[in-house]
């Protein structure tokens, strides 16, 4: 079997660490991600076992606006960002993934930022999670 990652790990099932099954780190077991040996998973590959995040939902959206280079060239398409939401809901770290350029990038980020979420939960307990968002920008 071709070996995944180190090539020098010690592959169990397709884990990842030394001794790990599902695993990563020295002795991560059941499909998580860590030195121990016995606990919850950090993070669950089957979402059976472990702490399973629900992901953020959007509960505010502001429509981006058109840059005037853009509109003059009769530009448009689809930037993707990827953000975090925090534990509030608010979007931070904002990172653009696909460009559009004439000034779209800015206006996605523009808008985004202003987007409200519920945030993501694990254990009940709001959470910062990651996601990646697609704004469209199309000419009518």
């Amino acid at each position: 079997m071709q070996q995944i990652g180190d090539p020098t790990s010690l592959l169990a099932n397709g884990g990842l660490g030394l001794h790990g099954a599902n695993g990563i780190g020295d002795h991560g077991c059941c499909g998580g991600i860590g030195n121990q040996t016995s606990g919850k998973p950090g993070i669950s590959g089957d979402g059976r076992i472990g702490h399973k995040i629900t992901p953020p939902q959007l509960v505010y959206k502001v429509e981006p606006e058109f840059s005037e280079a853009a509109r003059k060239a009769k530009h448009q398409g689809v930037v993707v960002l990827a953000i975090e939401v925090d534990a509030s809901g608010h979007p931070r770290n904002l990172r653009t993934l696909e460009m559009l350029g004439l000034g779209l990038d800015e206006k996605a980020i523009e808008a985004v930022s202003q987007w409200r979420f519920r945030p993501g939960y694990q254990d009940g307990r709001p959470v910062v999670t990651v996601a990646t968002v697609e704004v469209t920008f199309r000419l009518m």
